[in-house]
């Protein structure tokens, strides 16, 4: 079999993704890396471009998306910083919890905007990786062949256990909220005259994402004058 390398962001997929061209997902499971076993090259960020150029086999991306990250996040929190930081809170709707991946999903989409997309031989997104016509098209295209309806019933189940319900006021519903709304209205977070921190402490947990959405407009960013 020829070799296989994915390059994904933390909590992106790369194990469940390896595991279905590799004709290794043996059956539902939430951390298929860690289950199956699963033998491919995998890059979470991309410190020298040698390792990718000079790979030999077929070079898969996963990329992040601005209509799934609340979901990636979670997966990140949950698969990396639960279990490589047990000490890190297990309150998913604190501050503490949102500051992380803040700063995960800034991280993972500035990563995304340096890459190349023409050194890689196919290229999905996150949200593909719960898209089953998407995931056997990639099948078909890497192996040569279809897969199995076996195959296929265990990609599902195992999409199943991921493709998880969130809140509204979770930490990763706040992560996309701020994410989405300052893009689409062109504003940066270093122009806020409003402060995440004081909302969360000054905020019950049931109205955050109605009290951050309110904040976000125009006439509460801008630069501040200190004449």
């Amino acid at each position: 079999m020829e070799k296989r390398l994915i390059h994904a962001d933390p909590g992106a997929r790369s194990g469940a993704v390896g595991a279905w061209i590799t004709n290794t997902l043996s059956g539902k499971s939430f951390d298929v890396g860690v289950q199956d076993g699963v033998n491919f090259h995998k890059i979470h960020y991309l410190y020298d471009i040698a390792e990718l150029v000079n790979f030999q086999g077929i070079k898969i991306r996963i990329q992040p998306t601005y209509k799934m990250i609340d979901l990636h996040t979670l997966l990140f929190l949950r698969k990396n910083v639960h279990t490589q930081i047990p000490t890190f809170t297990r309150d998913e709707y604190s501050l503490e919890t949102f500051t992380k991946l803040w700063e995960f999903s800034k991280i993972t989409f500035a990563h995304n905007n340096t890459l190349n997309n023409n050194l890689y031989d196919h290229i999905i997104t996150f949200d593909d990786t719960f898209n089953t016509t998407a995931m056997i098209n990639l099948y078909k295209e890497v192996c040569k062949t279809d897969p199995t309806p076996v195959q296929i019933n265990a990609l599902v189940e195992t999409n199943k256990l991921s493709n998880i319900y969130i809140n509204k006021n979770h930490s990763t519903s706040i992560v996309k909220l701020c994410l989405n709304m300052e893009k689409e209205l062109s504003l940066k977070e270093e122009e806020r005259f409003w402060s995440i921190v004081d909302v969360y402490k000054n905020t019950p947990i049931a109205q955050l994402y109605d009290t951050i959405s309110a904040k976000i407009e125009s006439n509460n960013y801008g630069i501040l004058n200190d004449t």
